[in-house]
């Protein structure tokens, strides 16, 4: 049975993701298809959402372990993650993550 690695995607973590920019289509001013941009957007938001998943779940950790104390957000994702559910916490962020984008 292979064995699952948590952090094998470690690289997603930590990676420094470029600020998005807006292509001028239509004046000359990018090079760039619509399909590589909608690609190259999808991978931005996935990455970011990796993050913020890491960052909850690391949070959630120190405070198990005693080096963090217990904020209301680090609450509702453990209660979220006891009761299998996924938090409104996690849902409202990456739709604002992928609307402001």
């Amino acid at each position: 049975m292979p064995e699952f690695l948590i952090m094998q995607g470690q690289n997603l973590i930590h990676a420094k993701l470029p600020t998005l920019s807006s292509g001028k289509r239509g004046s000359g001013g990018s090079s760039e298809s619509p399909v590589h941009a909608f690609v190259m957007l999808e991978r931005y938001n996935a990455i970011k959402a990796v993050q913020f998943v890491h960052l909850s779940l690391a949070a959630l950790s120190k405070v198990i372990r005693g080096n963090q104390l217990l904020t209301s957000d680090v609450q509702t994702v453990g209660s979220a993650l006891i009761n299998l559910e996924v938090t409104d916490y996690f849902s409202s962020t990456f739709t604002l993550t992928i609307c402001s984008v």
